[in-house]
């Protein structure tokens, strides 16, 4: 990791990537085992890989057509099921993206 001169910190771009998608397998990992925090490690790939980054636009884009689905789905429960996920969810959003956001401008 190297000081740049306007105060940013650059990183080799496929440390960078290696890092983010190791990253990401840790935070799969705690979406699987419960002992493991997952969201701290999703942030940090976020930010390392960078919120343009094409794999995680295709991801998002995923998950929020399934929430879709869901909010739209005949069976009451399922709705009703998608519908709690999808509240929580943009507020979560709307929680992290500027801070997202912020990093970004650090170590981007």
């Amino acid at each position: 990791m190297q000081l740049r001169r306007d105060g940013k910190y650059k990183l080799n771009p496929l440390f960078r990537r290696t890092l983010g998608l190791s990253l990401l397998g840790v935070w799969v990992l705690g979406m699987v085992l419960p002992i493991i925090p997952g969201w701290p490690a999703l942030v940090l790939a976020i930010v390392l890989l960078g919120r343009r980054d094409r794999m995680l636009r295709l991801a998002h884009l995923a998950w929020r057509r399934s929430l879709r689905w869901l909010r739209r789905h005949p069976v009451p429960s399922l709705r009703q099921t998608g519908r709690w996920i999808s509240v929580r969810y943009y507020g979560l959003r709307r929680a992290v993206t500027p801070r997202i956001i912020a990093a970004e401008r650090v170590f981007g």
